[in-house]
């Protein structure tokens, strides 16, 4: 089987989307029973051998200053595609991709799989355009949306998410041939053993100090906003220390918010995994507050590093929260309660609770058994393609796989 991966929300910078499809290279490299690729944007062509992976780079446009690219063009799709034959073809991002995806194949049949990594139409167009719009037209230009995650990925062949709540948007817009396969987690590398006195030490924390961790993209989507209208609501400089972490377009909020308050520590970007292992498990609380959030892999990487994470009531983070069972989560948008939380938070970091954590995560799947399970899926999904019976693939009511 020949499984090609095309995502355009594909990064350096990025974080679980990149992690997704940089461990599902590396399981297939050690299991060369199949082959995968996998085709990101990139300033020009080039393509990268890994044992029996490899990964096209096409030439896209960039997005602004966010380190971000968007694949345009569907000749150099096709490129790719006649050069690796794939059997199947898993799409990343939801935007202009699905239509790409199929200019580029024509009338090949190939079997095509939507994975449902971003939740675009809550997540940006109605934030977006109820800021920029009046009230009519943002209302109109979030249906326009909908229906455009209602068209494409019902001519899928099949589509995945990782959480039950993206499950239920996805099917309450008509898509019907649903896949529930959550994201796996590294439990050697996010481990308790990864704790650090020189990692806190270095943030400036003193003994008995307790660390409030937010290591994300420096953007409103991830909480920015509302941690910093928090912040003086928790704020205690003998007992919590604050430190941030990450890059993103808020860099200078960032800025201006220490300059306001000396004592919260700024963190370089992390770009070493076992570097964000560290100050997970060196920190006592891990502020998990995206409030659009299709999985939650850096929440659940916490949770295994014995860390107490903080969420927010929506999206997948707050299905998260109650599968956890350990702190509810705070109201969305409200700083109140996210200054409840992250103090109630404080006081349940100890001994119990990260042996509690801990056997949450190992409980989860690990990336070899994510993998393992899409590939049954997509056996199952070439199969019922070839034999035009897609049909069956649909679940009964609302159980998915």
């Amino acid at each position: 089987m020949r499984i090609c991966d095309v995502n355009s929300l594909y990064s350096s910078v990025g974080g679980g989307i990149r992690i997704y499809h940089d461990r599902k290279l590396d399981y297939f490299s050690d299991h060369p029973h199949h082959t995968a690729a996998l085709v990101i944007p990139g300033k020009e062509e080039s393509l990268t051998f890994s044992g029996s992976t490899r990964i096209y780079s096409i030439r896209s446009i960039p997005l602004f200053k966010s380190g971000y690219r968007m694949i345009v063009d569907s000749g150099d799709l096709n490129s790719a595609f006649l050069d690796f034959r794939p059997d199947i073809i898993e799409i990343g991002s939801p935007y202009l991709l699905p239509a790409l995806v199929g200019r580029a194949l024509g009338a090949s049949p190939v079997p095509t799989v939507g994975f449902y990594h971003s939740d675009f139409p809550d997540s940006y167009v109605a934030p977006y355009a109820g800021k920029i719009f009046p009230s009519k037209i943002a209302k109109e230009l979030s249906r326009i949306a909908g229906n455009h995650v209602s068209r494409y990925y019902s001519r899928m062949t099949a589509v995945f998410a990782a959480s039950e709540c993206m499950l239920e948007k996805l099917y309450k817009a008509g898509v019907r041939r649903l896949f529930h396969t959550p994201l796996g987690i590294d439990t050697d590398t996010f481990s308790p053993a990864a704790f650090s006195n020189r990692f806190r030490r270095k943030v400036g924390a003193s003994p008995g100090c307790r660390i409030v961790l937010y290591l994300a993209r420096l953007h409103w989507e991830k909480g920015l906003d509302l941690l910093i209208s928090a912040y003086p609501l928790f704020r205690d400089p003998g007992r919590i220390k604050l430190v941030i972490g990450g890059r993103g377009p808020h860099e200078s909020l960032v800025n201006d918010f220490i300059e306001k308050y000396p004592e919260v520590n700024r963190l370089p970007f992390l770009s070493s995994r076992d570097d964000v292992a560290e100050a997970m498990a060196s920190s006592d609380v891990f502020l998990a507050l995206g409030r659009y959030e299709t999985f939650g892999l850096a929440g659940l990487e916490a949770i295994a590093s014995g860390t107490v994470p903080v969420f927010p009531d929506v999206s997948a983070s707050g299905e998260m929260a109650a599968s956890l069972n350990l702190l509810p989560p705070f109201e969305s948008g409200n700083p109140e309660s996210l200054a409840d939380s992250v103090s109630r938070a404080v006081g349940l970091s100890n001994t119990e609770t990260t042996e509690y954590l801990r056997k949450y995560a190992v409980a989860r799947h690990t990336w070899e058994d994510v993998f393992r399970k899409m590939e049954s899926f997509y056996e199952r999904i070439i199969e019922a393609f070839e034999e035009k019976d897609v049909e069956r693939l649909v679940p009964p009511g609302r159980w998915w796989e």
